[in-house]
């Protein structure tokens, strides 16, 4: 019985797509979530120091919103990464890894909505939603070994 190869001439292993989509989408999640709070904090810092016209906001602010919008793809990218380590692809893994980096800069835009609709709190809200959901689907992961 003759194996059947994927695209990437690698055997195919379809019993692995579901399993790796709830990686994807956890890691996804969790780097949503880690931005959401990030925003969150820099809102609460800007809470203290009152706003200028045609000023820039003060440093601080701009390195916890950077710095966590950065963080929160690279955390997406490595946790999916380690979440999808049972695959023996390199290649599949990479892939989808840079793929939940990537689709963490769309799942943070439901932020904007949040912050619209709660205010200071619907980012907190949105961002511990997200990673709750994040880690019960991490913690419900079984990516098989495509070696079995």
């Amino acid at each position: 019985m003759m194996s059947e190869l994927s695209p990437s001439g690698e055997p195919a292993a379809p019993q692995q797509v579901g399993p790796a989509l709830r990686a994807v989408v956890a890691a996804t999640l969790l780097g949503a979530g880690i931005i959401a709070i990030a925003l969150w904090a820099g809102r609460t810092v800007q809470m203290d120091a009152p706003a200028v016209a045609g000023a820039p906001p003060p440093t601080v602010v701009f390195i916890i919103v950077v710095g966590g919008t950065l963080g929160g793809l690279a955390a997406a990218t490595a946790v999916a990464w380690t979440l999808l380590a049972p695959l023996a692809s390199a290649y599949r893994r990479g892939g989808l890894s840079m793929v939940a980096g990537f689709a963490t800069a769309l799942a943070m835009l439901p932020a904007v909505f949040a912050e619209q609709v709660g205010g200071r709190w619907g980012l907190l809200g949105y961002g511990a939603i997200a990673v709750l959901l994040a880690f019960l689907l991490a913690r419900g992961r079984s990516v098989p070994n495509s070696s079995g």
